[in-house]
């Protein structure tokens, strides 16, 4: 069952980063959108699925697991072939919000995990389903770019690859994947709840630092194909081959080099590393983009080295971010407030592509990235209160 869960969600989140790398030319060629609309659109992907995950975990509680999974990737299908077959920027919308949704059923597979496993088994389990949501992010980009301009739209061909992983993911599910049963359902607490849970646990500024690093990188993974179309005059399909590259870069980062960085500076310590190379990577990116360096001109090279600062700098923190607060939390606790938790980054990542569009048109990439560095330097600077403030760890009280 958790192969085909496993592969369930590769294929689920494949259509979600396959947009990226053709979404300008999709949105502004050839529907004839502005760069807010862009941005809009990919908000919209992600604010459904922010909506969608509690309330499709919400369902699986009343209706079984296996019946809102299989129905949800069907959904995803249609989302994905929806999109790939028009040009018309309202019914991308309508596709996106769609297929957006109905990748809330991530949560419904953690559920699935959580009921079937032993609680020994359990963060292995899902540290594997972290690492094939991660596969599946990077894979789409490179699938989207080299898989563009084929059979009509410059989107048609990536999204009906994504289509029919989808449907792939759909027959994995209705064969593969059994019905699970948990043995109690979790106390459902109300928003304003889980805000005063998280305030009073003492783990606000990592709260603070979630939110501030999804703001900054939502900047950067919007502005970022802007910038290769606009400053680098790249095609789309180029465009695929550095997300390509963007891909190699956060699977090394965080399969190989995490572990002996963390060894080496704690996890804290990775995360802080992370947020200045964020800092680092677009100050650079900035002075490429506005021609300030007769030597950092935009070209290959310059370009290459700010997005493997950047992404390195993203790969790093996210992760150890998460990992750190997970260190200092009661174990009786770890549930609502890692909720919390996720619910402040997936509202960073909605802010930061709504603000993004407009910040474009206002200045280009040099207002874009100098906002997203604005924004890592004060997530450097939380990181470093929590360095020299350190919070110590509390005793798990028995449930």
């Amino acid at each position: 069952m958790m192969k085909g869960l496993l592969i369930v969600v590769f294929v689920n989140f494949v259509g979600v980063g396959a947009l990226i790398p053709v979404l300008p030319y999709a949105v502004i060629d050839e529907a004839g959108s502005s760069e807010t609309v862009m941005t809009l659109l990919l908000a919209s992907f992600a604010l459904a699925m922010m909506i969608g995950s509690p309330i499709l975990g919400r369902l699986s509680d009343h209706f079984g697991r296996r019946r809102v999974l299989i129905w949800s990737i069907f959904f995803s299908v249609v989302g994905h072939f929806w999109f790939a077959m028009t040009t018309d920027i309202s019914m991308m919308f309508v596709a996106r919000i769609l297929a957006g949704f109905a990748s809330g059923s991530i949560g419904v597979i953690q559920a699935i995990i959580t009921d079937t496993t032993e609680a020994e088994d359990r963060a292995k389990a899902m540290g594997l389903l972290g690492a094939f949501v991660g596969f599946g992010f990077v894979s789409g980009p490179a699938i989207g770019g080299l898989l563009s301009g084929y059979g009509g739209a410059v989107h048609t061909a990536p999204f009906m690859f994504a289509s029919g992983l989808a449907l792939l993911g759909f027959i994995i599910a209705i064969f593969f994947v059994p019905e699970s049963k948990g043995n109690t359902r979790p106390r459902q607490l109300s928003l304003i709840r889980r805000i005063v849970l998280i305030r009073m646990s003492g783990l606000a500024m990592f709260g603070l630092a979630v939110f501030l690093l999804n703001l900054a990188f939502a900047q950067i993974e919007a502005s970022f194909t802007l910038v290769l179309k606009d400053v680098m005059e790249y095609s789309s399909r180029q465009t695929g081959y550095v997300f390509t590259w963007v891909g190699v870069i956060i699977i090394l980062v965080q399969g190989i080099f995490i572990g002996p960085i963390t060894r080496f500076l704690t996890t804290i310590g990775a995360s802080a590393m992370g947020a200045f190379l964020l800092v680092f990577g677009q100050v650079l990116t900035v002075l490429m983009v506005g021609y300030y360096l007769d030597v950092f001109q935009p070209s290959f090279w310059p370009m290459i080295i700010c997005s493997t600062l950047v992404c390195t700098g993203f790969a790093l923190a996210n992760p150890t971010i998460t990992a750190a607060a997970s260190q200092v939390i009661r174990k009786n606790e770890v549930g609502g407030i890692m909720g919390v938790i996720q619910g402040l980054g997936s509202l960073g990542q909605v802010l930061g592509l709504v603000l993004s569009g407009p910040f474009y048109e206002l200045g280009g990439g040099v207002l874009t990235f100098g906002f997203g560095a604005l924004i890592s330097l004060m997530l450097f600077i939380v990181i470093a209160m929590m360095i020299l403030r350190p919070r110590r760890r509390r005793p798990a009280r028995s449930a």
